[in-house]
């Protein structure tokens, strides 16, 4: 009898001569897009598009970088961790680091007692009425549209990406390779276009924060989340309903490497980004898997969810004085 495991497994293998044509194509798109841009600077109607084209070629190279991290991408370990890498001042990210990270990330979703794991904290409304106004404050201020999606993410790859503190677990010497590729980068970009260039790349790094940060929030911050416990949380549970499906259409499936469906990732991530669609449209087809789509409106609409009601089972906005948030006290 067929099972979302054993279907899923029969994507689950990397692809050589699929992924070198899929990292080259990208990488050229992205490097053309750069060299037009700083070519064009003082012309904007030109450097404008080929900055957010470049963004588009960065993210889909960061998404390269996170199958490198679950060593999907190609067959050899060694040269998802080559590659992945060299990727990483384009990424902004250190990739050992990055890679342990991510994978507590994965061993940990939906999991109440390790958020420190996600990359946007969620509090729970029990946690919420029993907090001092301080924290509130805090909160309210770190949920806000303007830190989660406008200001936030690019402060984090920008500048804390630099030189984060776990990054200590896996060798100071990644951290230090990784800002000496980034160092080599900015120099070559200085020489070309001087501090004019240096400030076109970190607009497209800019661009591609702003647009890449909404995406982890939606995969993971939409109204019927699931979140649990061990031991009661199993495996399957978290990953296939503690993540949703971006349904934003074709073209963002092409830029983005298919991290749309990822549900189906966090239940096996040795499935290629070039095969993820593939597999989850079988496994649709089968009756096998039963996403939370959502579609760019609604995507946008999840910015409003801000604690996860652990009776209702589900993320509900802040409360409002003199009304009820499901069945909760206002506070």
């Amino acid at each position: 009898m067929d099972t979302i495991r054993s279907v899923s497994r029969t994507y689950a293998s990397a692809d050589n001569a699929r992924a070198w044509r899929e990292l080259g194509a990208t990488f050229l798109i992205y490097l053309a897009a750069v060299v037009l841009a700083l070519q064009a600077i003082g012309s904007w109607w030109l450097m404008l598009p080929a900055m957010v084209i470049a963004a588009a070629a960065g993210l889909r190279l960061y998404m390269i970088q996170h199958d490198c991290l679950h060593r999907s991408f190609f067959t050899s370990r060694a040269l998802n961790d080559a590659v992945g890498t060299l990727l990483s001042p384009i990424a902004m990210t250190p990739y050992q680091a990055t890679r342990w990270k991510h994978n507590q990330h994965h061993a940990h979703v939906s999991d109440l007692d390790r958020r420190d794991t996600f990359e946007i904290y969620v509090m729970t409304v029990e946690e919420w009425e029993r907090a001092p106004l301080a924290e509130r404050l805090r909160y309210r201020l770190y949920r806000s549209p303007l830190i989660l999606v406008v200001v936030g993410p690019f402060l984090l790859y920008a500048v804390l990406r630099r030189f984060p503190l776990y990054g200590l677990k896996t060798g100071v010497w990644d951290l230090v390779l990784h800002n000496a590729l980034l160092l080599g980068c900015l120099g070559a970009v200085y020489l070309a276009a001087g501090w004019a260039g240096i400030g076109v790349f970190y607009g497209i790094v800019y661009i591609a924060t702003l647009c890449g940060g909404l995406i982890p929030y939606v995969l993971h911050n939409f109204e019927q989340v699931h979140w649990g416990v061990k031991p009661e949380l199993d495996f399957e549970t978290a990953a296939l309903e503690g993540s949703s499906v971006l349904d934003w259409g074709w073209l963002f499936d092409l830029a983005m490497m298919n991290i749309a469906y990822h549900d189906l990732h966090h239940l096996n991530a040795k499935i290629p980004g070039y095969k993820l669609k593939a597999a989850h449209e079988e496994l649709e087809r089968r009756g096998l898997i039963q996403s939370k789509r959502i579609g760019l409106i609604e995507g946008l609409m999840c910015l409003r969810w801000k604690l996860y009601d652990t009776e209702a089972g589900r993320m509900v906005p802040f409360p409002r004085r003199g009304r009820d948030v499901a069945g909760v006290p206002a506070a």
